[in-house]
């Protein structure tokens, strides 16, 4: 335990740090500079880039993508290639307490890692305004040592202009990073990872100009020891974009025959054809004018557009044993409820070969002994004679410890948390289902689509992931379609069963704001508070925590040990010490990032930010709740009229969805992800010397099938109260119900947008 609650102290350092803003390094460009000679990227020879790839077809439209070029190299490699930078952090902080050897395993590891090149290209043509505002800000990872990027403008002349980076500066947010940006093999981001990203600005873009990038990202995934047989992650990849697509190409190249590819097509989405290129094999895909989305809103992509979906597999052997198919044609094809019963069951039963293909154990190399490692401790605390609720819940919190440091697969923690039970003779049953934004039961391609949970007393328990309670579902399970199977008897046959889609009682958030101008009658001083619960809880819970000491109480939790204990007086002193300047710094850094996210909240300038206030973290069981306060200044939230002022008082609610008239018709099923309710409390003391006029168009109710809108105002002494509700009493709606979306969406804009008359007495 000590060791988990010191790598979780270490997590948060590295968390903080990429909150720390600055301009790229001399030493970072001339990396920069160094691979780009290595490997020299906007080559002038591809073929696919050569021409214009004609795009008048789209001249009315803002920006086209003329093209791009998603390429994969997958080639197993040792340690020289693909090392992060930064990578032993960890290791050189652990040193003092290891005796060195942290730093030996942190390298170490790199001998089980397969290499993955990954390398993205666009070129983009701009057509007005809005899109050179849209792609006037470009973003590349440096990550590992062999990350490069490269931009340039070819001006509507001819004439080109290279980007230079130098005046790049971090990313604060790494989460804010758009997509496009982002390689698809990279793990996926967490407090034990979080890659330095960097942004420029594109200066002198105009209209008729094209905008054309590319990046090299060096992936690796981690294996436990060396297979004959290995699944990479797979790779989702949709063909409608917000913009047109002239023409679009995906090329996936293997160093030999051991690697080959499997995949699906969906909604008519075109396929692989494999081709060979100077000894290594070539599946190359590629789709030509393809039409811009015309649903961009609450659309559930994977779900709903043309896409394709790849897995590359290496086999040793060249035996191409798949272990969830018979064989690629088989990967094609859908798959009964009975079917997909049936193999988790085997997999459930047999998990030797899941360890020996993919990461399906991501976190713990081996769950079984990685259970019985936390039995022990429960034991040791006489947990284990605890009752049966009892020991469930501690038992998922211990765990909850050590996922935060090892991100852990659905598998590894089912596999884990089942264990745990058994040891203690607790009966449960085993759920299978898949990505509710991903893949639909009879579409699953890949054993790492699966999701894995467990069931016990009738209540479902998913991997916690860094701040999951027991009971708590994530929004891509709620209302899923799932299987069910006793843990322990291969006879019994998976029953089909659906997850609870949970209700607006279930995820909803309290927005409590009291308000007052300041003496010029310019600016609003604001001070709020937040209560979260439910799946909207999980939407803000992560910037809500960033940047403060939410584990410092979490072994009150789990029954485990202090922070420091097992610790000599040196080597305490010495953590507590590193622990409290790393506070310190972030109590700093809080309010600047605080302050960004309510400027992109509320629309309006942050004057000034006064303080931030985590009441209840929302991570124990008696305490579920995410309440948090925040005081800040907003600027220019006034405008006068005469001797009156108009004040933005329910802008106090926050920006809210703004229909535009394309947006209107639709041809999409409509996804809201999850059934809430969202409430909103302000109080605005009015100024002495002035009356409240105005309050008619804050008067609103709208309610329909799809769920409701209302607001009400009035003035009870010197305070103006506003006070709105918007409801979605679902998540899936026909496209029918556009329209009765539409009135919720519209009645909250327009009360937003409203403005409050103080009329001078």
């Amino acid at each position: 335990m000590k060791r988990i609650i010191t790598c979780c102290v270490l997590a948060m350092i590295a968390y903080g740090a990429a909150y720390s803003q600055q301009r790229i390094s001399k030493k970072q460009v001339e990396q920069f500079q160094k691979n780009l000679e290595k490997t020299p990227l906007l080559s002038e020879e591809d073929a696919d880039f050569k021409g214009s790839n004609n795009a008048t077809r789209w001249a009315g439209e803002s920006a086209v993508i003329l093209c791009q070029k998603t390429s994969f190299n997958f080639d197993k490699k040792g340690i020289s290639a693909g090392k992060r930078i930064g990578r032993n952090i960890y290791g050189l902080l652990l040193a003092p307490l290891t005796f060195g050897s942290s730093i030996y395993w942190a390298n170490a590891s790199n001998e089980t890692k397969i290499l993955i090149e990954e390398t993205e290209r666009r070129k983009i043509l701009l057509n007005d305004k809005f899109a050179i505002d849209q792609y006037s800000v470009l973003y590349f990872r440096l990550s590992t040592e062999g990350d490069a990027f490269a931009a340039r403008v070819v001006k509507k002349n001819g004439t080109i202009e290279p980007v230079d980076i130098a005046e790049a500066i971090s990313v604060e947010d790494i989460k804010q990073v758009p997509g496009v940006f982002r390689s698809y093999t990279d793990e996926r981001f967490s407090s034990s990872y979080r890659p330095a990203y960097f942004k420029i600005a594109v200066p002198g873009l105009e209209e008729g100009d094209a905008i054309e990038y590319e990046f090299k990202n060096f992936n690796n995934q981690q294996y436990a020891f060396n297979p004959d047989y290995r699944e990479f992650d797979p790779v989702y990849y949709l063909c409608n974009r917000e913009l047109p697509v002239a023409k679009q190409v995906i090329e996936v190249v293997t160093e030999d025959d051991k690697y080959f590819i499997g995949y699906k097509s969906l909604k008519g989405a075109p396929e692989f054809v494999q081709s060979t290129n100077k000894d290594n094999k070539v599946f190359r895909w590629e789709d030509n004018n393809r039409e811009k989305m015309t649903d961009t809103r609450y659309v559930n992509e994977f779900m709903e557009l043309p896409s394709i979906k790849f897995q590359v597999v290496y086999a040793r052997n060249k035996s191409k044993n798949l272990v969830w198919f018979k064989d690629e044609a088989e990967m094609k094809k859908g798959m009964t409820t009975e079917e997909l019963g049936e193999k988790a069951k085997t997999f459930w039963l047999n998990p030797e070969k899941l360890r020996s293909t993919g990461n399906y154990a991501v976190g713990s190399s081996d769950p079984a002994y990685t259970a019985n490692e936390i039995f022990k401790k429960l034991k040791k605390k006489g947990i284990k004679d605890a009752s049966p609720d009892e020991y469930v819940q501690k038992a998922y919190y211990m765990i909850r410890a050590q996922t935060m440091v090892g991100n852990w697969s659905d598998f590894a923690f089912a596999k884990v948390f089942s264990r745990l039970l058994e040891l203690n003779k607790i009966e449960h049953e085993i759920v299978v289902s898949a990505s509710n934004n991903r893949s639909s039961l009879n579409t699953v391609a890949f054993t790492q689509e699966i999701a894995w949970l467990i069931k016990y007393k009738g209540k479902y328990y998913s991997n916690p992931g860094e701040h999951g309670n027991p009971q708590e579902l994530q929004a891509w399970l709620v209302g899923n379609n799932a299987v069910r199977f006793p843990y322990n008897n291969v006879q019994t046959k998976a029953v089909s069963e659906m997850l609870p889609l949970t209700d607006t009682l279930d995820n909803a958030v309290l927005t409590l704001v009291t308000a007052q101008l300041d003496e010029a009658k310019v600016n609003m001083s604001v001070d709020k508070t937040v209560e979260a619960k439910g799946l909207v809880k999980d939407d803000v819970i992560d910037e809500a925590l960033a940047l403060t000491p939410y584990m410092e109480n979490d072994f009150r939790n789990v029954d485990g040990l202090g922070m420091w204990e097992g610790l000599n007086a040196s080597q305490e002193e010495k953590a507590t010490e590193t622990f409290n300047k790393q506070k310190k710094e972030w109590k700093e850094q809080k309010p600047i990032m605080m302050k960004e996210l309510a400027e992109n909240e509320y629309g309006y300038h942050v004057e000034k930010y006064d303080n931030f206030r985590l009441l209840q973290d929302g991570r124990s069981n008696k305490k579920r709740n995410l309440k948090y306060g925040e005081a800040f200044l907003l600027a220019d939230m006034t405008a006068a009229a005469g001797n009156d002022l108009v004040v933005a008082v329910p802008g106090l609610m926050g920006l809210q969805p703004k229909i535009r008239k394309e947006e209107r018709t639709r041809l999409m099923p409509i996804d809201v992800r999850y059934p809430r309710a969202l409430n909103w409390k302000i109080m605005f003391t009015i100024p002495a010397g002035y009356e409240v006029q105005g309050l008619d168009k804050l008067q609103k109710k709208v309610e329909n099938a799809c769920g409701s809108f209302t607001s009400t105002a009035f003035v009870e002494g010197n305070v103006l109260h506003v006070y709105a509700k918007k409801i979605y009493a679902g998540r899936r709606f026909d496209i029918a119900q556009w329209a009765q979306i539409l009135e919720i969406l519209d009645a909250a804009y327009e009360v937003s947008q409203a403005k409050v008359i103080l009329k001078k007495k």
